[in-house]
């Protein structure tokens, strides 16, 4: 059974441990193709974002979401 939020969160100070992390987490759910590989099922693309998004810092993620608008 998969858990959608990876344990460590990105802030500031961690950015390399946690890619790390994302990169062993999304990989042992089988997502880390989403990454590294172009053509992938829509609902694997969503659940790698969800994933993603969830491991983020609150703060950080508005910083990411100012920037998309």
């Amino acid at each position: 059974m998969m858990t959608l939020a990876p344990s460590l969160k990105l802030l500031k100070i961690n950015y390399y441990i946690w890619v790390m992390n994302m990169e062993v987490y999304l990989d042992s759910h089988d997502l880390w193709q989403v990454i590294v590989k172009e053509n992938v099922l829509k609902k694997k693309d969503q659940l790698t974002l969800l994933t993603t998004f969830s491991a983020i810092h609150e703060e950080i993620m508005m910083c990411v979401m100012q920037r998309r608008r």
